[in-house]
């Protein structure tokens, strides 16, 4: 490594946090080189904070080179804060390279964390690389398998732009085993959608979201514990005259 790079990632380890994202700004605003790449590669592998971390991570994503792509993939695999996994696959999937694709298909199927996982589908929709085959499979895969709302409500919302006829009955026995209710109006707002633009009846009556018993027994609760303070409050009043 450069001496002066060394000396400069010395010093930005030893200062404070707010010092350390002012000196990010400043190397935003500059010209990426070289040594730039480097010190911004480094401070995403060594520094503690994450929002360090998060910071010179979107200063890289304008980097078109496919190794700073690669080496991004690789700091994901060891990643353990969800809102920096968040960035990196966001970022990643912004930038360039074959390995990409494969990246977010796994970062969909096994990232511990709903929202991450939902993150990687929407880049792959984004993308537009993936044939309409894979892409359809991946988010029918998703919705029929995916325990979590997030990674279901982006799935079905980018399945009409791949759906064909086969796609729609098995979202309809994926609509009938759902149990919820709000879910079960997406999937039928969903295939409405898909029906009409493959001109097909979808012959299924629209569900009537009902509310949910435990809810509404909070909600009279809420009320009665409500008018319980209220005449508490009166009654303490009436103690004055």
């Amino acid at each position: 490594m450069d001496p002066k790079l060394e000396e400069k990632l010395k010093k930005f380890n030893n200062s404070p946090d707010v010092t350390k994202l002012k000196e990010l700004v400043s190397i935003s605003e500059q010209e990426i080189d070289e040594n730039n790449l480097e010190f911004l590669i480094k401070v995403v592998e060594k520094e503690k904070y994450e929002k360090v971390r998060i910071k010179a991570i979107f200063i890289l994503k304008d980097t078109k080179k496919k190794e700073i792509a690669q080496k991004l993939m690789e700091f994901y695999a060891y990643e353990r804060e969800n809102s920096v996994k968040l960035v990196l696959a966001e970022v990643i999937g912004d930038m360039s390279s074959p390995k990409i694709e494969d990246f977010l298909i796994r970062i969909s199927k096994e990232d511990e964390n709903d929202i991450v996982r939902s993150m990687a589908i929407r880049k792959l929709h984004e993308r537009g690389k993936l044939k309409k085959d894979k892409i359809r499979k991946l988010l029918l895969e998703i919705i029929r398998n995916d325990k979590a709302v997030f990674p279901i409500q982006m799935s079905l919302s980018i399945i009409p732009n791949y759906a064909d006829s086969e796609s729609l009955e098995t979202l309809k026995r994926a609509f009938r085993r759902e149990t919820r209710g709000k879910m079960k109006q997406l999937f039928y707002q969903t295939m409405s959608k898909i029906a009409e633009t493959l001109d097909e009846d979808l012959g299924i009556k629209e569900p009537i979201l009902e509310v949910v018993r435990d809810e509404l027994e909070k909600s009279q609760k809420k009320k009665r514990r409500r008018r319980k303070t209220k005449k508490k409050a009166k009654d303490e009043e009436h103690l004055f005259f």
